[in-house]
Order: C-alpha cells, then structure tokens, then sequence
C-alpha cells in the first residue's frame, strides 16, 4: 500500500517545519485520473495511461505491481508504438485549489524508469503549470509554455530522476521535488509533456513510470473548504474533546486516514478515520484536519476549545 511522504525539513531546503499536504493522487485505479485530459497529439493510439508500473527486471521489460501514471513507447511492454519518433503526448490536471496555501509549496512526485538499458538514464518529466491569465487553459497555452521554455533554454518546471538518485531496485521511486511557491493562493492546472525531440531544452521525456503526484504548503490560509453535499462535515465546531466527522462517501472508508496540523503547517497527530477521534489533548486555538483516502483530500478547519 502506498503512502504519501510528508515531506519534513530534511527534504526541502530552507523550510523550518514540516509541511502539510493541500492535494495529492497515487494513481492507484483509473478513477484516480478522473478530470485529467488526455491529448495524443500525432494520433498514433499510444499516450498517458494509469496501469502497472513496467521496470527492466535485467533481462526484458515486465510489469511490476504499483499503480501508477506512466508513458512508455513500449506498447505492452513489449512492441514500440507506431510513429513514436514524433510522439508529444500531454496530460492535464483538473484544477488544483491553492488559495488556501502559503509559504513554501513544493510538488513532489515518486518517479521511476522503465528501461535500465536505454541511452538516456535520466527522466526529465517536464510539468507546466497554468498561470492566473486565463482561468481554464487550453492545450495550445501549455503548448505555447513549451515552446517558450525550449526557446529560453529549459527554463521550466521539471521532475529530474537522475541515474545518482534513482534506486538500484528498479521497483522502487525517487523523490522528485519542484519549487511551485509562485502559485501560492492560485489555482492551478498542470500540463505533463512527454515528448520525442531530438535536441533542444527538452527532449526525449518518455519512459515515466509515476507512482504518486502531492503538493506540500509550509502555510495554511484560513479559508475553510467550500461545504456542499459530497463533502466531510465537522458535525460540531468548536470542538472540545472529540473531533466528529461525517465522511465524504467518495472516500474509501477503511484506506481513509485524518491528520491534524496547527496552523504552522506542524502535525499534532494522525489516525485511522473514524466517526469521533480524540483531540483531547490538543491545546485551545485552530487547526487544520486532512482526510485523505490517497485518492481524495480534504482540508477542514476547525477550533478547538
């Protein structure tokens, strides 16, 4: 079973506490990809695509056992697609609310190779995220942003897995992180390009297996989550000994976990979920609960008398 790292100063440069998931996906299932766009620019059926994660067991490529996001030309894993040599596949995020977020944001994400073999050993997973200038970009302006970038030298947003910080255990993932602070209180879309280029600041992005995707924030804002029909409920705020919770039912109750932060971003505790969890213990003032299955996240405020 997956788990989300949180991410702790250790990791991220400059941070003095730990930082607070505001959005994550593990890429379990194909309902994890649900609201993700799917572009297959030069039409040959090949693309992004949630499945087993390939890896090179040292004699061919086979399939592994996590779930993840990957893009291989390797059709099955074996048999390249047709025409990859032009490939330029893109999958786009649905929006990503980070208004509530701030200080340092990091996104991370888990990344593994397919091939050991290939001439390439690095994985440069190149990621575009929308600016605030339109409020649902179209493939064109992530197109546009690769192109700026390839022009600017590769001045862009990247996941780079290197061969120094890839596992030896070709199972297994590196952790990836990327500096996204500019977005702090914004929402957001994100672009993944993997292409086929010859030269240039990107090229050759192929081969990805990603096993979970996650933001961190070292800051959360005060904005409660906007309640409606779908969503957890905090049956009664302020809250004096038990925090009582009324579960999404999108969520898978027994994988769902509910972790308490001050809003420093420091975690307080963390529990299986269930109906009434102590917060006895918990000192008087605001706190942030995330409820998370590994596919859904929540951030709830409350107070704590």
């Amino acid at each position: 079973m997956k788990k989300i790292i949180l991410l702790s100063v250790g990791l991220l440069a400059q941070a003095a506490w730990a930082q607070v998931p505001v959005w994550s996906n593990t890429f379990d299932s194909p309902a994890s990809l649900q609201g993700w766009t799917f572009y297959d620019t030069n039409n040959n059926g090949n693309g992004w695509i949630q499945g087993q994660n390939i890896y090179h067991n040292g004699t061919a490529l086979t399939y592994g056992t996590s779930g993840v996001l990957r893009h291989s030309i390797n059709l099955v894993p074996t048999g390249n697609a047709t025409g990859f040599a032009t490939e330029s596949d893109w999958i786009v995020s649905p929006m990503i609310d980070l208004s509530g977020a701030g200080g340092t944001i990091t996104l991370a994400g888990y990344i593994g190779r397919q091939r050991s073999t290939h001439t390439l050993v690095s994985r440069d997973l190149y990621i575009f995220i929308s600016t605030p200038e339109k409020e649902v970009p179209q493939l064109a302006d992530f197109q546009q942003m690769a192109t700026d970038a390839q022009n600017s030298g590769g001045a862009v947003y990247k996941f780079n897995a290197t061969s120094a910080n890839l596992p030896a255990d070709l199972t297994q993932f590196a952790e990836c992180l990327v500096n996204i602070s500019a977005f702090a209180g914004k929402k957001i879309y994100i672009g993944l390009w993997s292409n086929r280029i010859s030269s240039g600041a990107a090229s050759n992005s192929q081969n990805i297996n990603i096993d979970e995707m996650a933001i961190y924030a070292s800051v959360l804002g005060t904005k409660d989550v906007k309640t409606g029909k779908a969503l957890t409920r905090i049956e009664e705020n302020p809250v004096n000994n038990s925090l009582q919770l009324k579960l999404n039912s999108a969520f898978r109750e027994n994988n769902t976990t509910v972790t308490v932060y001050h809003m420093t971003g420091q975690q307080i505790l963390k529990a299986k979920y269930s109906k009434n969890i102590n917060v006895s213990e918990l000192t008087a003032g605001t706190y942030i609960a995330v409820v998370s299955d590994g596919i859904i996240t929540e951030r709830l405020k409350f107070i704590k008398k």
